[in-house]
């Protein structure tokens, strides 16, 4: 399991690339999804996903702003990333645990 640890009021900007034996995939035309869960499954947040015009790399990013994460509870949270292909095959990532942390400094 992967953990990424975030303080509240954070931007969150994960570039990510799908592969496949190490080779980057061409992910035009895919849906891609990624919800960040509270422990009983309350959904606490859907990131935005951009593809653009880096698809045929693979790459694409996932993000939440500030404003967005201020408002996350503390503690740790989890998510997954669902893909769905052209053709309609779906798969999903490990698990990815996210640690939120609050801010001390905050103005």
């Amino acid at each position: 399991m992967r953990l990424i640890t975030l303080k509240r009021g954070d931007t969150l900007n994960l570039v990510c690339t799908v592969q496949q034996q190490g080779q980057p995939l061409d992910i035009t035309g895919w849906q891609i999804d990624c919800w960040v869960r509270a422990p009983g499954g309350k959904l606490v947040h859907r990131l935005a996903v951009v593809i653009g015009n880096l698809a045929a790399a693979g790459t694409y990013l996932l993000s939440a702003t500030s404003a967005e994460t201020s408002g996350w509870p503390t503690g740790q949270l989890s998510a997954d990333i669902r893909y769905a292909d052209a053709a309609g095959c779906v798969m999903h990532t490990c698990d990815v645990s996210v640690q939120v942390l609050d801010a001390v400094t905050t103005p």
